[in-house]
């Protein structure tokens, strides 16, 4: 692991002094991106980072957000002045970024490239990737609302902790995704951005970094489904509380995703609005508009990345739970992918309607974490919301519909405890899991009945077992 890699990890400011003085790395990416079309969509990481250190300090859930949000604006706005007055002097076009201190240019011709390489203040000349959305099988349309609880619900408890009275509320989802219909039936009424009384404010709800889009939508149904197993009612009526794991939580979301992939760019703008929610024009940040968990469907192609390392550590900072899918690749032993196999998120995996590991989920071990997934969840047909129309409803597979199962219990058990962090989640969620599960590779650890291991983590989750742990 490279000294870059640890500052990463660790967000310490520190590192600034020992990273070596010399010019940025530029990546093949781009090198290759400039010799085909002369110019190339980058992103510019800068030279140091700033400590969260701090944070962890703060009990107060509000000023600890605030504190990160200040720290973290006040870094950036230092670190990139000269950086931001170079670029001005030139005439380029860039975006910002204070979460992970990094500057994005569309159109960077092999001039700047050059100039900002060799500036001491940059350290990465990185290619804006596409990252891949976690679908594993086609759709199966059901335009008929669900009349009874769904199955991946029931077997997970999920229905059990409800008649508790425990159905997620005062918790707040945020979604990072495709998008979401937003006035979905099983949606529309636990949109934040829906008071109840007839009045509709997207302010601090949605978050679209293109700026294309004033109110949340969503033209592939994938963020659509995930909010919907996370927190979906089941349409007009009496609640009955059928679809979503967590129906009496709100949720946000924001569009890191344009299709069927996310631009690396659009992701790290959606990663900032979480941490500290704005208007849909991007003013007037408010960072106790933050939510409690955030959902993610999407992951690189592999493991080993560290570059969504710095939003997870302002996130954890925060106290914002991330969960991840750990992606659609089984099932090959070791094909866990980024972001998901980072040590401070909760990286899930797919079980079958067998409750046996699903064949396409990926397996561990883990780059950074060897322990990959965390939990598993169902994740094969499920039905959710749908995109298409307010009332379509869509079954679809896939390890993100683990991952969203995972978010919703998340919420049922911060409702039960809401001064639970990250920490007590994860033992809640890991703890409290089912562990009579069915065989499957070991992936070179422990057989996949002994607990923790590279195929069920601690196993798959159990939203009573979890609710339970997290009040002791």
């Amino acid at each position: 692991m490279t000294v870059r890699m640890l500052c990463a990890l660790s967000g310490l400011l520190a590192c600034a002094s020992v990273l070596p003085a010399r010019a940025a790395t530029v990546e093949n990416a781009v090198t290759q991106e400039l010799a085909r079309s002369g110019r190339a969509d980058v992103l510019i990481t800068l030279a140091n980072t700033a400590t969260l250190d701090g944070a962890m300090q703060i009990a107060e859930r509000l000023a600890r957000r605030q504190f990160v949000y200040d720290t973290l604006t006040a870094h950036a706005a230092a670190t990139q002045a000269a950086l931001r007055t170079f670029l001005d002097g030139r005439g380029v076009a860039y975006e910002s970024f204070w979460i992970d201190n990094s500057i994005h240019i569309r159109n960077a011709d092999s001039d700047i490239i050059r100039a900002l390489a060799a500036r001491g203040d940059v350290a990465l000349v990185r290619a804006n990737r596409e990252v891949p959305l976690d679908f594993a099988a086609d759709e199966t349309l059901d335009r008929g609302a669900p009349d009874t609880v769904e199955p991946n619900i029931q077997r997970i408890r999920a229905d059990v902790v409800w008649a508790q009275g425990d159905t997620g509320q005062g918790v707040v989802v945020a979604s990072i995704d495709t998008g979401v219909r937003w006035t979905h039936e099983a949606l529309v009424n636990q949109y934040r951005g829906n008071d109840g009384n007839g009045r509709i404010d997207h302010d601090y709800s949605w978050w679209d970094p293109q700026h294309s889009l004033s109110e949340p939508a969503d033209s592939v149904s994938h963020g659509t489904h995930l909010v919907g197993i996370a927190v979906g009612g089941d349409g007009p009526g009496p609640f009955a509380n059928d679809i979503g794991v967590a129906p009496g939580a709100r949720w946000i979301a924001a569009r890191g995703c344009e299709g069927f992939s996310c631009s690396e760019a659009s992701l790290i703008s959606a990663g900032q609005w979480v941490a500290c929610p704005t208007r849909v024009d991007g003013s007037d940040p408010d960072c106790s508009k933050a939510p409690d968990v955030v959902d993610n469907g999407w992951g690189g192609g592999g493991s080993g990345d560290s570059w969504y390392l710095p939003v997870v550590n302002a996130w954890r900072a925060a106290g914002i739970v991330p969960v991840f899918s750990v992606g659609s690749s089984g099932p090959t032993c070791g094909s866990v992918s980024s972001p998901a196999d980072y040590p401070n998120v909760i990286g899930v995996g797919a079980t079958d309607s067998d409750d046996v590991i699903a064949s396409f989920t990926s397996r561990g071990p883990g780059t950074f974490r060897p322990l990959k997934p965390d939990v598993v969840a169902p994740g094969e047909s499920i039905r959710s919301a749908s995109a298409t129309s307010d009332t379509a409803y869509v079954f679809f597979s896939g390890t993100s519909m683990a991952m969203s199962h995972v978010t919703g219990t998340a919420a049922l058990a911060i409702a039960a405890e809401p001064a639970a962090g990250y920490a007590q989640v994860y033992r809640a969620l890991g703890f409290g899991a089912e562990r009579e599960l069915g065989p499957a590779n070991t992936c070179g650890g422990r057989p996949s009945d002994e607990f923790p291991n590279f195929v069920y983590g601690w196993g798959r989750i159990d939203a009573v077992g979890a609710v339970a742990i997290i009040k002791r």
